[in-house]
């Protein structure tokens, strides 16, 4: 598959791995992870995100849900984007069904997630109501579970980790060319559809900017508080726990503010990165355990298409576009930020199933979209780039 600018063992062999409740479904989508659930008893698709520290609900779902609460604080929030949103939080009235079980929230904040995310995307699963469980992760089987306990964890290797208000941190080791490795601590972030991350003040005390090929990338809505710039670079490894992927495809964040710019961790560890492996998270025990899947050998793609999207097909009847690769081939075509496609080589994109997005790129080198722009209707034809790092 290739690399699209993105902004986010078999199903018995979990089971047994963790040794306790029968694994479920869970979709994987874009890089990310979305829970089948139910919000006091409305029927919720949600993103799992260990970058969280709360559980979210988003703003056009509750809307539409009619959920009842009264309830309701302000506070301001960040996240991704450079800058803090100010938000609505419902306290302690909603009850979250997840893979089986309830949880109370005590906060859920009410964000704009749907423009981040996409339609998709009903709310995030925190990592608040999590302290006490071991969370299990199948990546190629898309199975997933919270567990009351650590089962049998034959075959994987166990890392220290450190769980501090509602982080994970892990430690990790970058080489990014010879004479060059970087290591700290990264956080855990599931619900990054990235690879890994590096913060801004990493990339600047080891002059990132100076790693030779790379490509810039601006989002408009990279996360909670707005846009997010940065390159992506292709490092010699990285290693986790003592095992090594070698050839990765990564970033590093121009942001001077936001989560990206933190000096508490190094990078953030994603989705794109994570996918290669089985992982269970023993949250009380403070252990990552990994081994690697079928996807270990999954090559890191250049990012060759050149844009991002957030799939908005549902609410907007459109895929809205979120970002561009600096000279991309579409960027260079006339494609903009903001533009809404409306159809996808001649196919409407409200005939495309949302949940196979992921695919649609797959075997093609040129693209015809048709975007409404305002009042007017083009198209934009070009094809894929070369790969540059």
């Amino acid at each position: 598959m290739k690399k699209i600018f993105i902004f986010l063992a078999a199903a018995f062999c979990l089971a047994s791995a963790i040794g306790q409740e029968k694994a479920e479904s869970m979709l994987y989508v874009k890089d990310h992870i979305y829970v089948k659930s139910q919000i006091n008893g409305k029927n919720a698709t949600l993103v799992f995100d260990t970058g969280s520290p709360y559980t979210c609900i988003d703003s056009i779902f509750l809307a539409l849900s009619n959920l009842q609460y009264k309830n309701v604080g302000k506070a301001t929030m960040g996240g991704a984007g450079k800058n803090v949103e100010k938000v609505r939080i419902i306290i302690d009235e909603l009850t979250y069904t997840v893979l089986g079980k309830k949880y109370k929230s005590k906060i859920s904040p009410v964000i704009k997630l749907k423009p981040i995310v996409g339609d998709l995307a009903d709310g995030i699963l925190g990592i608040d109501n999590m302290g006490d469980k071991v969370i299990s992760i199948d990546y190629v089987g898309e199975q997933m579970s919270f567990n009351d306990r650590l089962g049998d964890t034959t075959g994987y290797t166990s890392i220290p980790i450190r769980y501090h208000k509602n982080s994970i941190y892990v430690p990790l080791s970058v080489t990014v060319r010879d004479g060059l490795t970087i290591e700290g601590e990264g956080l855990l972030d599931i619900g990054s559809g990235n690879s890994v991350s590096f913060t801004s003040a990493v990339a600047k005390q080891y002059g990132l900017q100076d790693v030779s090929p790379q490509v810039s990338y601006y989002q408009a809505i990279g996360g909670i508080g707005g846009d997010v710039s940065g390159s992506d670079f292709r490092t010699k490894s990285v290693t986790i726990g003592g095992i090594k992927l070698n050839d990765v495809t990564m970033e590093y964040s121009h942001n001077a503010s936001g989560a990206l710019s933190s000096m508490d961790y190094i990078a953030l560890i994603g989705n794109e990165f994570l996918e290669h492996f089985d992982i269970i998270i023993d949250l009380v025990g403070k252990r990552l355990f990994i081994r690697p899947n079928a996807k270990f050998d999954k090559p890191f793609e250049s990012p060759v298409v050149g844009f991002g999207y957030t799939d908005r097909s549902r609410t907007l009847g459109c895929w809205v576009v979120n970002g561009l690769y600096a000279n991309s081939n579409a960027e260079k075509a006339g494609l903009r930020s903001g533009d809404h496609i409306v159809a996808f080589n001649g196919r409407s994109v409200k005939d495309i199933d949302i949940e196979k997005t992921r695919d649609v790129f797959d075997g093609l080198n040129a693209v015809t979209l048709t975007v409404q722009r305002d009042d007017t209707q083009l198209e934009i034809s070009f094809n894929f780039d070369e790969p540059k790092i």
